[in-house]
């Protein structure tokens, strides 16, 4: 991704045990002004080094009501990450996720050789789209319904809801009657 389409906040400047909704709420407002800072197809990354303790009731203050906000279509097709040195420190905040529906993607781990997990609620067949959507980098629905052996229409329904999660891009190729045809990219390297 471009560097100047992307921006990044260390929630650690909230402190390194965060706790309190309020804590969450005034973290919340930093979050989305830097969103709202983005251009269009920009991305933003949340990275949790330096923090002890994230709390549920910050996470889902802070990060899932932005998660909402971002499913809401309030900010284009923006995207969010997390990227935490480890995966327990994110569990509250994928309870909370999960809790409202909502799933973000987390780098846990050094920055040069990260694995990628899914925090939140996202169910199996929609993991088993993402997961090779990431490997691919870019696809076709058709693409993606061969590889995994689907029907077109149902892998149209899973990419659909991965694009209203923002956790992939669609690109649109152009129209062909009676359908417009896109190509879906994931929003991680």
């Amino acid at each position: 991704m471009n560097r100047m389409n992307s921006a990044s906040i260390d929630i650690a400047r909230f402190g390194q045990r965060l706790g309190t909704r309020s804590e969450g709420t005034s973290a919340r407002r930093e979050i989305v002004a830097c969103l709202e800072q983005l251009p269009d197809g920009g991305q933003l990354t949340l990275s949790l080094r330096g923090v002890d303790v994230l709390s549920g009731s910050f996470a889902d203050e802070a990060i899932g009501k932005t998660c909402q906000l971002l499913t809401s279509g309030a900010y284009g097709d923006r995207t969010m990450i997390v990227a935490s040195p480890s995966a327990d420190l994110t569990e509250d905040l994928s309870d909370k996720l999960a809790q409202r529906k909502l799933a973000v993607l987390c780098r846990v781990g050094a920055a040069a050789k990260p694995s990628w997990r899914v925090l939140g609620q996202l169910a199996h067949p929609l993991g088993e789209t993402l997961e090779l959507l990431m490997d691919r980098k870019s696809a076709t629905t058709k693409e993606l319904a061969d590889a995994l052996g689907i029907a077109p229409n149902v892998c149209h329904n899973r990419i659909r809801h991965l694009v209203q999660l923002h956790l992939v891009r669609e690109e649109r190729m152009g129209t062909s009657a009676p359908n417009t045809q896109y190509r879906f990219h994931a929003i991680v390297e």
